[in-house]
């Protein structure tokens, strides 16, 4: 009965909707689950990261389908006033944490999984004793290039990279997606379907303006990167980008997408790859959950 209570006062609007109910429910019991280790101190200092994470993606997720502000701070008091000075022993905190943390240990289970979008899939995965591996990726294919784009670990390192085949070699890319401070809102360039994409591509309707473009150039290239490069014919090349790469492009909404421009020796462009932010939040937190020191 508390569960139910508690994920009432984080309840949409929309409370006629299944999957925005849900998503209430589930940011109400994760908090719910923070609030009591606030007071008791029971999860450790990995797991306490990954519920922090979660909380931040359950509310990135209710936000988007409608959660106010006022909704999420009301909610959210209400629930850590409840939990505020708890008897840790009892078995109602207990029980809570536990089956948050069974929870935890199923969801890692496998040590991979993939978080699908409306047309692309991240793959998120865990070490398994490989001195290198990709971590994070979503895989892409355009006129004969083919591309594999996420976070791989190397050693002891994070590295955001971009590793392809093409039919030549190309020089240099530039990531190019929306500036969320020149454009606030994404723009579909389909007007909801009544127009062809851009070039015909699904990915681009919802691609950046050119007046309101961030673009994120390489930060260099790995010399030995073929090896992470997609199977298949022709020339390989994998590039690095900014640490900080991953975060920025978590700030665009789902639906939207990012490119990657290819140029040639001379700068010319030669190639063009799409990207679906897509789950891309969730496949993080599943990396960065079973990949914790790396990662972090």
């Amino acid at each position: 009965m508390i569960g139910l209570v508690l994920a009432s006062s984080l309840a949409l609007t929309a409370s006629g909707d299944d999957a925005r109910a849900e998503t209430a429910a589930r940011l109400a019991r994760l908090v719910e689950v923070a609030a009591i280790d606030e007071a008791c101190a029971m999860l450790p200092t990995a797991e306490r990261a990954i519920l922090d994470r979660e909380i931040a993606s359950a509310r990135h997720q209710a936000e988007a389908d409608g959660m106010s502000s006022a909704t999420w701070s009301s909610g959210s008091e209400r629930i850590r006033r409840r939990w505020a000075s708890p008897d840790c022993g009892a078995s109602a905190a207990q029980q809570t944490v536990l089956r948050y943390r069974q929870a935890l240990n199923g969801w890692l289970m496998g040590g991979e999984r993939s978080f699908e979008g409306q047309r692309r899939v991240w793959t998120a995965r865990a070490a398994e004793n490989e001195h290198s591996h990709w971590a994070l990726a979503q895989d892409a294919v355009h006129d004969g290039i083919s591309a594999r784009f996420g976070s791989v670990i190397i050693g002891e390192d994070a590295v955001v990279l971009l590793s392809l085949r093409a039919p030549r070699q190309p020089a240099s890319a530039v990531l190019v997606l929306r500036d969320v401070q020149l454009a606030p809102r994404p723009v579909d360039f389909t007007s909801g379907g009544r127009r062809q994409p851009p070039g015909g591509e699904p990915l681009a309707g919802l691609g950046a303006l050119s007046s309101g473009q961030r673009r994120i150039w390489t930060s260099g290239v790995l010399r030995d990167g073929g090896r992470f490069a997609p199977d298949g014919d022709g020339v390989t090349a994998s590039f690095t980008f900014p640490g900080d790469t991953l975060e920025q492009m978590m700030a665009l909404e789902a639906a939207e997408a990012a490119r990657v421009d290819l140029y040639d020796a001379s700068g010319a462009r030669m190639g063009r790859i799409w990207i679906e932010i897509g789950a891309l939040r969730q496949a993080r937190n599943y990396a960065l959950a079973a990949n914790p020191s790396p990662l972090q």
